[in-house]
């Protein structure tokens, strides 16, 4: 087998910052909230579970599809995403996963702190979750 020492990994694919994505600042410990607005998987809840570093700073986050199928395709049936895809780049500063799935397929991120409090009360069992 011949090695490839000087080979270097492939860069990410790099995509524009939507400004509908709320800025890591105004996410809280347990992440994001979506409704899919477009496409075979219009409706599907979506979350943006952030894991942050020991310091507080965004590690990578995990894009989970709650209530809906394993991958998200756009209206032609192009694969957006699948689900439990992970990404490192940080949102409102660097176009990643959750900028391309919100202007693919139209998310609208929730905004009413008592709809978000309402479903972490259903869905978030925090002894499992992540900390920031």
């Amino acid at each position: 087998m011949r090695r490839w020492w000087k080979r270097s990994s492939p860069e990410p694919e790099r995509h524009e910052v939507h400004p509908a994505v709320p800025a890591v600042s105004e996410w809280d410990e347990h992440g994001i909230i979506g409704t899919i607005g477009s496409g075979p998987s219009a409706g599907t809840t979506v979350v943006a579970h952030p894991y942050w570093t020991p310091s507080g700073a965004l590690d990578e986050y995990e894009l989970e599809l709650w209530d809906g199928p394993d991958q998200v395709r756009d209206a032609a049936g192009r694969l957006v995403i699948s689900d439990l895809v992970t990404d490192d780049r940080v949102p409102g500063e660097e176009g990643g996963l959750i900028d391309a799935l919100t202007r693919e397929v139209d998310v609208t991120w929730w905004t009413d702190r008592e709809r978000i409090d309402a479903f972490w009360a259903v869905h978030w069992d925090p002894p499992n979750g992540p900390r920031r």
